[in-house]
């Protein structure tokens, strides 16, 4: 059969511009290379940029597929929806599937939810949807695990077939199902892998706490393919991409097993011997791991800050580590020569100005070489939207990008102080970061004197505010804040 993937790819804003992400997407990659071997034919329509209905109409009547196969995270849903919809109309007998995390969070939105997407595909679908595309040529494709589908006024609802725990059975990335030519311009000189699946944290703004609890064999979520299988795809991909200059890891957590982690810092140099950069854990770092990072290759590591209040950051965001830690391995990160992206988070439930300003200040203290803020987005069925949902604070608001301005009603989000201190996080890292670099007293005053330009009751707002904008005006004028890619 011909399965045509469709992968929206772009950020559209409410003023009508855009933004393209224009990544390879590893899992569609996969299951592309799996449909392949199987004698089906594959291609892939990667919209990163607004698409016209004819233009995208006319481009499925060139493919002519029996199946399109979506495949989307909650933010990019609609998307999915708007073509799911183009397609039906243009040819109802064409099938229309979804698969992604949304499946996942949230498969009723999708079937019954959705009238012009056929079936959901729930979990990992690396074998399912071959199973699938075959059952459709010659068997029934509701009997097939992970499957959603309508059946008369009823919806069949599959259980999600157990998690793969031999990752090195599964074949390599399809990469030539991406047109180079439509990537983003660092997306070509970079190699994306993952050597693991999974994350072991129950972080409660991120969906892996209710993905993992709806397979069987939940204590297998975290899985590494084996040193030699990673490696063998990496000089792969070496050979085969001449222009690559680093490697991106894309995993949660790649020091989860030490025993894989010593293998691959002594076999990677030798093996494959390009820079990489990868994320990880405050918490799973010390200065021997960070030695061996650097020895390695590493030259940028993510870490995900969010918060910088200690309370919001560990009782209601579930991530467990102390601000002195945090700049303890930013630091030291530093000293061993690895560049580093602190990821955060603003217009969160129960954050108040000051607890911002925690951000901030964590962030001064720490130095990263970028700093990356994202406004909080709740994802259907995690707990924080439990919280959103008890608290009152949901709406039935979307946005494409974590970098747009909150979906939720929150009770300080348009106050002075709280939108000066969420929209100028990159400014104000950069003045408390002087500040903490002058002498002792001199630095405590100075920091204290920043504070009350948002938290004084002495002073008048008024004057507050106007003193504050000269103040980020005059930081401003120092120019652009480096921004490492990453």
């Amino acid at each position: 059969m011909k399965v045509t993937f469709v992968y929206p790819d772009f950020f559209e804003y409410a003023d009508g511009s855009y933004f393209p992400e224009a990544r390879m997407h590893l899992g569609v990659a996969m299951m592309s290379a799996q449909l392949k071997a199987a004698g089906h034919e594959v291609d892939l329509i990667h919209p990163v940029k607004p698409t016209a209905r004819e233009e995208f109409v006319a481009e499925l009547e060139t493919r002519a597929p029996d199946v399109v196969a979506f495949s989307a995270t909650t933010m990019m849903y609609p998307k999915a929806k708007r073509y799911a919809q183009w397609t039906k109309e243009s040819n109802p007998a064409t099938v229309t599937i979804c698969g992604g995390v949304h499946a996942m969070l949230d498969p009723s939105d999708i079937v019954p939810g959705t009238e012009h997407i056929d079936y959901a595909l729930r979990g990992e679908c690396d074998h399912v949807v071959v199973e699938f595309v075959d059952a459709l040529g010659s068997g029934d494709p509701t009997a097939v695990d992970n499957v959603w589908a309508r059946r008369g006024d009823d919806v069949v609802r599959n259980p999600v077939r157990d998690l793969i725990e031999d990752l090195d059975s599964l074949p390599f990335a399809d990469r030539d199902l991406f047109d180079d030519a439509n990537l983003c311009e660092d997306q070509r000189e970079r190699g994306t892998v993952m050597a693991s699946r999974g994350c072991p944290y129950n972080c409660t703004y991120c969906s892996n706490h209710i993905q993992r609890l709806q397979y069987d064999n939940k204590k297998k979520y975290v899985r590494f393919r084996s040193v030699d299988h990673v490696l063998a795809e990496l000089v792969h991909l070496k050979q085969q991409t001449p222009s690559m200059r680093f490697v991106r890891f894309d995993d949660d957590i790649l020091t989860w097993d030490e025993d894989w982690f010593g293998e691959f810092c002594a076999r990677y140099p030798v093996e494959v011997g390009l820079p990489f950069v990868c994320n990880a854990f405050v918490n799973l770092l010390d200065e021997r791991i960070i030695e061996m990072f650097a020895a390695a290759g590493c030259e940028l590591m993510a870490m995900g800050i969010e918060s910088g209040n200690p309370w919001l950051r560990g009782k209601i965001l579930h991530r467990h580590m102390t601000n002195d830690d945090i700049v303890r391995v930013y630091r030291t990160c530093r000293d061993h020569g690895i560049k580093t992206v602190s990821t955060n988070m603003v217009a969160m439930p129960h954050e108040s100005v000051d607890m911002i300003l925690d951000t901030v200040k964590v962030n001064a203290r720490a130095e990263p070489d970028t700093v990356q803020v994202s406004v909080f987005y709740p994802f259907p069925n995690t707990h924080m939207y439990d919280v959103c949902v008890d608290e009152g604070y949901l709406t039935d608001g979307h946005r494409d990008s974590f970098f747009c301005d909150s979906v939720l009603k929150l009770p300080y989000y348009d106050e002075a102080e709280v939108k000066a201190a969420r929209e100028n996080v990159h400014l104000l890292t950069s003045l408390y970061a002087r500040a903490y670099r002058l002498p002792g007293p001199v630095a405590e005053v100075t920091v204290r004197g920043l504070d009350s330009l948002f938290l004084s009751e002495r002073m008048p707002r008024k004057l507050r505010m106007a003193a504050l904008d000269r103040l980020l005006a005059h930081e401003r004028s120092r120019g652009p804040l480096e921004f490492v890619k990453y």
